[in-house]
């Protein structure tokens, strides 16, 4: 019994371990918008494909939307159509 329990705790040592080191590897929320450089003329989906999903999204009363993504203490807002077509960026913050 007390060796499935020593296997539990390892593997479960292991999962944090495993999931630590892969957070370490992926570049950051910064990295990522400096990558895909611009957004104007990109749709939504593949936005996220880029730099990941957004923390809020906002919408407006003429349909628009504001969706802001966040990681250590940097944002991007983008501004996004109806069709959700993004039109740029519209705040960015270090």
């Amino acid at each position: 019994m007390l060796i499935y329990l020593g296997w539990i705790a390892a593997a479960f040592l292991a999962g944090i371990l495993l999931t630590l080191w892969l957070k370490a590897r992926r570049p950051s929320l910064r990295q990522r918008v400096k990558e895909a450089a611009v957004f104007r003329g990109k749709v939504f989906p593949e936005i996220v494909r880029e730099i990941g999903d957004p923390q809020t999204d906002t919408r407006q009363k003429d349909g628009r939307s504001l969706r802001t993504w966040q990681e250590d203490g940097y944002s991007v807002t983008l501004l996004f159509d109806a069709q959700g077509l993004c039109l740029g960026v519209e705040d960015e913050r270090y």
